[in-house]
């Protein structure tokens, strides 16, 4: 069976699914994203998700008639069409095409694609092995919280992390931690507090992060969402991790030479990914 994609309005063949190489996403990064996960016939999230796309379009002023039932449907008659009960959606949106200039254009219609993929969750033994991350400089622009295509920095870090040895890079910006390179970061302090920084524009808006923040506070952990340097995550940190769409949670065991706690899986990474499975799993 050959895969089913959708590109403005139609569902087509992935093989024969094309945007036109004007198109403003190609030539400019000018688009912005989603990933969503599909777990057993539902959307984990799927409101959170497209609240944020169509904020990032209004913050980049991409004008568009989109609805958010239409699109929801949209994605769930795409599983059907592939046949999935679990995966992952990616769904783009471009300002649209235009003959190439520096100027955005006016009064050009925005193109939306969706493809479906397979999605492999961490198993019980690469859990409790944990990841590995390097840091790195954040030199991403100044708008992280708009979930744009520009992503060469963020690959460029990941590629470079996965060359020295590691599973993946921490941005760092002016001392300060921010994220991951495709997922926010959450240490555990000596006092059992859950840290992640706080929302500004040089950090993504994560809706696993909200999601997990949220869990949290119904387990009765203490959340704080404030700036933190490396430095602090090194000498205090007791467990680490990862959180996103496709990566759920990722304990971080171990960050540049040296190791988070005593380099093992910590019991709140344990407690918020079990939270996080009952979740997206009900």
């Amino acid at each position: 069976m050959s895969q089913i994609s959708f590109v403005n309005n139609q569902f087509i063949n992935r093989d024969q699914a094309f945007v036109s190489i004007e198109d403003r996403a190609f030539q400019f990064a000018d688009g912005v994203y989603e990933v969503i996960l599909f777990k057993n016939g539902k959307l984990i999230d799927a409101r959170p998700h497209l609240n944020r796309l169509f904020n990032g379009l209004s913050k980049l002023s991409i004008n568009h008639n989109f609805l958010q039932d239409e699109i929801v449907e949209n994605i769930l008659q795409l599983f059907k069409k592939n046949e999935m009960e679990s995966g992952s959606l990616y769904l783009q949106v471009s300002r649209g095409v235009a003959k190439r200039g520096l100027l955005t254009p006016r009064g050009i219609e925005p193109n939306l694609v969706m493809t479906v993929d397979d999605h492999k969750e961490f198993n019980d033994e690469e859990f409790t092995r944990g990841v590995k991350i390097m840091s790195a400089d954040d030199i991403r622009w100044h708008m992280v919280d708009v979930k744009t295509t520009a992503l060469l920095a963020s690959s460029m870090a990941k590629q470079k992390a996965a060359d020295a040895g590691y599973d993946d890079a921490l941005f760092v910006r002016d001392g300060v931690v921010t994220e991951g390179t495709f997922a926010n970061f959450f240490f555990v302090d000596q006092d059992g507090v859950l840290v992640t920084k706080k929302l500004d524009n040089l950090v993504l808006p994560g809706i696993t992060r909200a999601r997990i923040i949220d869990l949290a506070k119904k387990q009765g952990l203490q959340v704080i969402e404030r700036d933190f340097s490396l430095d602090e995550v090194l000498k205090n940190a007791k467990e680490a991790f990862l959180t996103s769409s496709t990566l759920l949670v990722r304990p971080v065991v171990q960050i540049d030479e040296n190791l988070v706690g005593d380099g093992k899986v910590g019991e709140v990474t344990k407690v918020m990914r079990k939270l996080y499975l009952d979740f997206i799993n009900s």
